[in-house]
């Protein structure tokens, strides 16, 4: 069995400690994204 994990540009994580906190983590959001579309590039290829 192989197993294939997308990576982003860094951690796949964000922080805070309040509630919305980790809405103003720019990095944070940025690497999330890239994740995204990573694992969207990824299912897009698997299912083909």
């Amino acid at each position: 069995m192989k197993v294939v994990v997308p990576g982003s540009i860094y951690w796949n994580m964000g922080f805070g400690l309040e509630k919305g906190d980790v809405d103003k983590d720019d990095e944070g959001t940025r690497t999330m994204k890239q994740l995204g579309k990573n694992m969207a590039w990824l299912f897009k290829k698997i299912n083909n």
